[in-house]
């Protein structure tokens, strides 16, 4: 192919890309999914124009190794550490569950241990990219399921490096016999040379290569430096047998322990979304409708086994970690996917001829609908939550014993002015102000983590879920004059705020949205001042922009005044 073709190839394919997902945005929805939806369009097997799957796969290879390079950059150990218990245990438990699941289910249709194996493997991976855009599109990365979930993420993509090790090496196994556990030890031993040499590399080597690259003052050189550093890294695990998406996930990991790591992430991250979106093109022209259409009894069993089975062992993974039922519920819906790199997984056994292409058709396939419904899931996950506890027996497992209704001290409880519902950062910067004016109230979460090492001079605890009727019912008793909702999904709030507007209906309630369009609902709800956070941040910016560019403070004021009366449709 001369150069003209392989480029017009590639335009075809970013040109794809680019529509795909700026539909997606325009739908609300993540962009991975319009880049998938973009491939089915542009691939074979699919009618109008169409993209050559050599040219893009080749470039897609790159793809691949800047998205793995990426999480290893921006993998963090103390963030792993502060959540090693839901995450190591939690993690595990969930990896293991839902690999038995998939075991199970590749044997029911008649697959080999080792399919079977492949499947389980695949579907007990979540999409780390799609489940952190649909919480930073919410608000929720640091709630409790936000937490839970980034923990246990953490933990499948680190599982993949062993998947990448393991599965090739029992393949070998099952094809050769157990007299093949030289060669299989071999590969271990080999695999565990990479890994310490490029351990020995991010203590001794790259933190003083960089340094000296740093020096330089060229942003271009630090680039490529980090570029030749990736794929020299790929290349050379490659050579060993371990593949090229180990190998950038090692280099990412050499780097992400120098000071550079978050420079690196910055300059490469716009490389990473170019050609991973490339990737993402790739896999969706691998999926075949045709295929879809003969075999979507199977496929479909897959993906009831991922949405059901795999949400259902994620939430006693959870909930065995001793977190409140509402958090393990939205962190089984929201790891109910399969996602980046299952695909890469299935790629790896098509590729080797590890797994018949049948099964990686099956995975793929699975993949790109339960990517479609992911963000509707995960939106679901709090309305099942209060629609399960309508049943007492359900209600009683979710809200455990010991985490029954606490308030550690009636008497004082009994004293408060204010009612905090959602002790979260926002919460914390509200009960530090009134505990400085000595004004007594009272915190309700249902995160016990959040109460820990927490000075309870001048304040009362309500341990519980706060849309639930009966964690609000002391409420009556305390009868505070003001109640402030900091939850940070809007669906939840909106039930709490109805349901204190019949429990306490002369309080005043002040309650935090992240979203616009969420204002005139909670308005409705009962809300008597409904906050727009990052409205408000960015009046604050504003005001202290103009001051310093030298606008009076009248006039600044008035502005700032408009604009808030237009957020808030305020009268004039």
């Amino acid at each position: 192919m001369d150069d003209t073709a392989f480029l017009f190839q590639l335009g075809i394919a970013l040109i794809a890309a680019f529509a795909g997902g700026l539909v997606a945005q325009q739908l609300k929805l993540p962009v991975i999914i319009g880049y998938l939806v973009a491939g089915i369009a542009v691939g074979p097997y699919t009618p109008g124009v169409t993209a050559k799957q050599e040219t893009v796969h080749a470039v897609a290879e790159l793809g691949v190794c800047f998205l793995m390079f990426a999480v290893g950059v921006h993998f963090s150990l103390p963030d792993l550490m502060k959540m090693w218990r839901t995450a190591v245990i939690g993690g595990g438990l969930q990896l293991l569950g839902t690999i038995i699941l998939g075991v199970f289910l590749g044997i029911a249709f008649g697959w080999t241990i080792y399919g079977a194996l492949f499947l389980g493997c695949a579907i007990a991976l979540s999409s780390t990219a799609v489940m952190l855009k649909v919480l930073e599109e919410r608000g929720e990365q640091g709630t409790a399921p936000g937490r839970v979930m980034l923990g246990i993420l953490i933990t499948q993509d680190l599982s993949l490096v062993l998947m990448i090790i393991l599965l090739p090496a029992i393949g070998l196994i099952a094809s050769q016999g157990w007299g093949a556990m030289d060669d299989v030890f071999k590969a271990l031993l080999k695999a565990a040379a990479f890994i310490l040499g490029a351990l020995f590399l991010s203590a001794k080597v790259v933190p003083s290569m960089m340094k000296l690259v740093a020096r330089t003052g060229s942003r271009e050189l630090f680039l490529i430096f980090a570029v030749c550093l990736c794929l020299a890294v790929s290349a050379a695990a490659d050579v060993a047998g371990l593949g090229l998406e180990l190998g950038a996930f090692l280099a990412g990991l050499i780097i992400s322990e120098t000071d550079y790591a978050h420079e690196v992430f910055t300059q490469v991250r716009p490389l990473r979304d170019v050609f991973a979106s490339l990737f993402f093109v790739s896999v969706g022209m691998l999926f075949n409708p045709g295929f879809m259409a003969q075999n979507f009894g199977i496929v479909m069993s897959v993906v009831v086994a991922i949405v059901l089975g795999k949400s259902l062992v994620s939430f006693f993974a959870v909930y065995s970690q001793r977190w409140h039922g509402r958090t393990a519920v939205m962190a089984g819906l929201g790891l109910a996917q399969i996602g980046e790199f299952s695909f890469v997984l299935a790629q790896l056994g098509g590729s080797r001829g590890l797994i018949k292409n049948y099964i990686a058709d099956v995975i793929l396939s699975a993949a790109l609908i339960t990517l479609l419904l992911a963000p509707f899931l995960y939106q679901a996950s709090g309305p099942l939550y209060q629609w399960l506890c309508r049943y007492p027996r359900i209600a009683q497992f979710l809200n455990r014993s010991q985490d029954q209704l606490d308030i550690t001290s009636p008497t004082e409880a009994a004293a408060s002015q204010v009612a905090i519902l959602g002790y979260g950062q926002v919460g914390r910067y509200v009960s530090a102000a009134l505990r400085r004016n000595n004004i007594h109230h009272l915190l309700l979460d249902y995160d016990l983590r959040a109460f820990d090492q927490l000075d309870k001079t001048g304040i009362s605890i309500l341990y519980g879920d706060a849309s639930s009727e009966t964690v609000l019912e002391p409420l009556k008793e305390i009868d505070p004059q003001l109640v402030i909702v900091l939850l940070p999904d809007a669906d939840v709030a909106e039930m709490t705020v109805r349901l204190l507007r019949e429990i306490l209906p002369d309080a005043t309630v002040v309650v935090r949205v992240h979203r616009g369009r969420d204002i005139q609902r909670l308005r409705e709800a009962g809300a008597n001042d409904v906050i727009h956070a990052e409205f408000e941040a960015s009046t604050e910016l504003i005001r202290q922009s103009l001051r310093q560019l030298g606008v009076s403070e009248a006039e600044t004021r008035e502005y700032c005044e408009d604009i808030r009366r237009e957020r808030y449709h305020l009268p004039a």
